[in-house]
């Protein structure tokens, strides 16, 4: 299947890239609402149910011959990482950043995935990712930065501190990959997300037992009207996201299928801008534009 032009592979990743905007929407509602941990164990759980039923219907076994337990783990560190610690961060930064320019913060997880495995694995690192990575962060500075707020040292602080979380998340999202990179060498790429679901689920559960995650983890596993936004959100953003990520990454040359995913970026500022009255500015305009080149550079 194709569309002349586009490749199955690079429709799915353009998919890919779509799809998870909306899910940034949603998960922007959602987190007007319910707290990032409670938020991001209840898409990882609603994940997780719907990975369960369709490991099965792609022939793939939950305990494929071959699993060491050097693999699982690999793959718990990764999801703990990846999944536990920097999905909560993202949660975190969205809600005080806003969408778009949390989408431009976002552009950093490239070039991070390639730094972290220039050190962890010892591949190499072209001029290149180290020009989009200034590119990057410059686009971050322009698209957070509003010369109104000096008055307003709240507002400035708030933006700061969600810049930073942001990109720590990024940062541990692609510590997460490169550490299953060896194990999804020789692993289906299905079982090895499923299992980064598992152990990083895991995780955030343990920690919302305590007090003061408690009473809003508790809160979020009740059916609820909160349900209406949340369970759409988990479907969309950790699902349906994921697989044709999977899709994606299998059916096309990999630095085609990071461009195109990158193209959320300008998805989920237009989607915030017409669902959620998020300004777009020439600033943040300027911002997407810059993060979109840097994400070319990376795969160049």
């Amino acid at each position: 299947m194709s569309l002349g032009f586009l490749s199955e592979g690079e429709l799915f990743s353009l998919g890919c890239a779509l799809i998870w905007a909306v899910g940034v929407i949603l998960f922007r509602v959602s987190g007007q609402r319910i707290e990032p941990i409670a938020l991001n164990l209840f898409k990882n759980l609603v994940g997780l149910v719907l990975f369960f039923i369709t490991l099965p219907l792609v022939g793939v076994s939950f305990y494929p011959e071959g699993t060491t337990p050097t693999d699982l783990l690999t793959l718990a560190i990764s999801g703990i990482v990846g999944i536990g610690i920097a999905d909560s961060l993202f949660f975190a930064s969205l809600n005080r950043l806003g969408a778009g320019n949390t989408a431009i913060v976002d552009s950093l997880y490239s070039p991070f995935v390639i730094l972290c495995a220039f050190v962890y694995l010892q591949e190499s690192i072209s001029s290149a990712v180290l020009v989009a990575m200034l590119i990057m962060t410059a686009a971050i500075l322009v698209g957070t930065w509003d010369p109104s707020l000096p008055s307003e040292p709240q507002s400035r602080k708030q933006i700061t501190v969600g810049v930073a979380l942001g990109v720590l998340g990024m940062f541990l999202m692609a510590v997460g990959l490169v550490i299953a990179k060896p194990v999804l060498e020789h692993a289906q790429a299905w079982w090895v997300t499923t299992m980064r679901l598992v152990a990083g689920t895991a995780f955030i559960a343990i920690q919302g037992l305590l007090p003061r995650h408690r009473a809003s983890v508790l809160a979020i596993l009740r059916p609820s009207r909160h349900w209406r936004v949340a369970v759409p959100a988990g479907i969309i953003g950790c699902y349906l996201a994921m697989i044709t990520w999977i899709a994606g990454l299998k059916l096309t040359l990999a630095s085609i299928a990071s461009i195109l995913n990158q193209t959320s970026t300008l998805f989920v500022v237009l989607l915030a801008a017409i669902f959620l009255k998020e300004k777009v500015t020439l600033r943040k305009g300027a911002a997407v534009a810059m993060a979109f080149v840097g994400a070319v550079l990376v795969t160049w």
